[in-house]
């Protein structure tokens, strides 16, 4: 029989922009739970 594992929600916190888009945003938001489910 395999092994399950556990499935967990990660939630997001969508990046917003107060100024032009770049890299820093889209990196300070999608980095660490990305980093997290690894």
């Amino acid at each position: 029989m395999a092994a399950v594992k556990e499935r967990i929600l990660i939630g997001v916190a969508w990046p917003y922009a107060n100024n032009e888009p770049h890299l820093g945003h889209y990196a300070g938001a999608l980095l660490p739970p990305d980093i997290f489910a690894r």
